[in-house]
């Protein structure tokens, strides 16, 4: 069975609909210090105890000539810049997502819209931090849409915990940010690969010459994200200038082991001429083009390169590039690179990641017995398909044929590629790597998500009850009592690089030969990753479908 995974479903993380507000009414909001930064002075908004700094700029607009340059720094600036507001998210297409359960928590607030004027960063500091570990998040949906500034990303709650700093930023997407022009064109585009990289490099900068004034540590950061912000992750560790700018690293339910090639960025390059009607002769209008004409442009070659459940994981569209100089190599493949494999890694996903992209399958969400085992020998093959259902119903008795159908799906379209980077990552030696599962279903949808992708992100946040939280998990005492515990385990993992919390067991170290991971839950446990046996069926059919060894 071939499934054709819907652009616009995968990039499901970033927000269409809008939620009211980000937090309940937390008290009276007054202005904070002024903050001293390399730009200029800064004020911004204390509130409960918490004081966030908004729409930070890192670099310049990215109009004009700079619309394919690396990020350039800010004009300096003297009198304080206040900063109560979230800058522009990266220009991105207007038809957001198909809609989804979780898709009104992941709006920015009404006011942000679209723009060229996005190369910024949010912080959050408990007041009268010092010395603190500074957890930086990468956002989700994939390298083509999404924002640090939506509602679930907010991070009061985390850090009102006063014992983390936490930053979400921006960064150029899609053709902004991996239009790779520097070999058909050179000259002033010598340096246009990777751009979106080279931006969340240059937050990244900031933060290690800045967050010291806001009471954070720049030696103890944390860089995290989910989906396209795991993805991100990922490829930061492959990323030899990102080194020493980051010291541990949080990979959610995004895997990525390779980076395009340069003759297929190349490709990709000369489609985006093309669409824009730009010749390679004459590039100058390249610096006088609008956001509109590069997103009109983006769409077109993406409808010639559609995202593909035939090679999950392998790149496609606007990806990184392995340049030569900035990324040198595949980031998981066939090894680890070893830019930043001395940085301790947890890696993980949910239980059911393909229930949020799946819906218009409508009778995968009421499997019967007969239904389940044709659908897994159609996928995995006859032969298989009597001791992997006999593998999964033992292993998950309370889950019904559609959760199990899910579940495997799960594990073997993206599973398999976490599981690869857990065996490759950890047998370095150089760091400490820990795995998870999330494993706690939602109520939402009458159940029917199970643990869908995206749903660990308000556990990590502590933010369950927000009205953002509130969507994906209609905030109960049950996912209150387990946020508490996740972002207690990630913000240990931000300190220490061992993920703990009162309320879990001892957390071992994966290895290939242990394989072992925290299932996360209401009552969590230590258990296998993925079964091995299944683990080596999945990945043996997907690696032969990319028509790989």
């Amino acid at each position: 069975m071939r499934f054709q995974l819907s652009r616009r479903a995968f990039l499901a993380t970033s927000g269409a609909a809008l939620v009211a507000a980000h937090l309940p009414n937390l008290g009276a909001a007054q202005p904070t210090t002024i903050v001293s930064t390399t730009n200029g002075p800064v004020q911004g908004i204390s509130e409960a105890a918490v004081s966030r700094f908004l729409g930070l700029r890192y670099a310049q607009p990215i109009s004009g000539a700079n619309r394919f340059l690396p990020p350039q720094k800010p004009e300096p600036w003297t009198e304080p810049f206040v900063a109560d507001r979230h800058a522009d998210t990266a220009p991105q297409g207007p038809e957001p997502v198909d809609g989804t359960p979780v898709t009104p928590a992941f709006a920015p607030p009404e006011y942000v819209s679209a723009g060229d004027d996005c190369l910024a960063l949010n912080v959050w500091t408990p007041d009268g931090a010092k010395n603190l570990p500074v957890m930086v998040w990468l956002h989700g949906g994939g390298w083509q849409s999404g924002s640090g500034s939506c509602a679930i990303y907010d991070g009061t709650r985390l850090a009102s915990r006063g014992d983390v700093i936490v930053v979400t930023i921006n960064h150029r997407l899609g053709a902004h940010g991996l239009t790779d022009f520097s070999r058909i064109l050179g000259g002033f585009w010598k340096d246009s690969d990777n751009l979106s990289v080279k931006d969340m490099v240059a937050a990244l900068e900031w933060v290690r010459d800045n967050i010291a004034g806001f009471g954070g540590d720049p030696d103890t950061v944390t860089i995290f994200g989910e989906s396209g912000g795991g993805w991100k992750v990922n490829t930061l560790l492959g990323v030899p200038s990102a080194k020493g700018l980051f010291h541990r690293a949080i990979v959610q339910s995004g895997p990525l082991t390779r980076f395009h090639t340069p003759d297929a960025a190349d490709d990709v390059a000369r489609k985006m001429l093309a669409a824009l009607g730009i010749s390679e002769n004459d590039p100058q209008a390249l610096s006088h083009l609008t956001m509109e004409q590069v997103l009109e442009a983006e769409r077109a070659v993406m409808a010639e390169i559609p995202m593909s459940m035939a090679a999950p994981g392998f790149p496609s569209g606007f990806w990184p590039v392995i340049d030569g100089t900035f990324i040198t190599r595949h980031v998981h493949d066939p090894d680890t690179a070893p830019a930043n494999s001395d940085v301790p890694l947890l890696l993980g996903q949910t239980g059911t990641e393909f229930t949020l992209f799946m819906l218009q399958d409508k009778a995968a969400y009421d499997l019967d017995d007969a239904g389940l085992e044709a659908r897994v020998a159609q996928t995995f093959g006859a032969d298989n398909a009597p001791w992997l259902l006999d593998t999964y119903r033992s292993q998950f008795p309370d889950y019904d044929p559609s959760g199990l159908w899910f579940r495997m799906f799960s594990d073997y379209s993206m599973g398999a590629w976490s599981n690869t980077i857990l065996d490759v990552r950890s047998a370095t030696g150089a760091a400490p790597v820990y795995a998870y599962r999330f494993d706690w279903m939602t109520p939402i949808m009458e159940g029917k998500l199970y643990s869908p992708h995206t749903i660990e992100i308000p556990f990590a946040f502590d933010n369950v009850t927000t009205d953002a939280g509130r969507i994906m998990t209609e905030g109960g005492a049950e996912a209150v009592a387990l946020a508490q515990t996740v972002s207690e385990a990630w913000v240990n993992f931000a300190k220490t690089g061992k993920p703990a919390a009162a309320s879990l067991p001892d957390w071992p170290e994966y290895t290939p030969e242990t394989r072992q991971a925290m299932h996360l839950n209401v009552d969590s446990s230590v258990d296998t990753y993925i079964d091995p046996r299944a683990f080596d069926l999945f990945k043996g059919l997907l690696w032969s479908r990319a028509g790989l060894e």
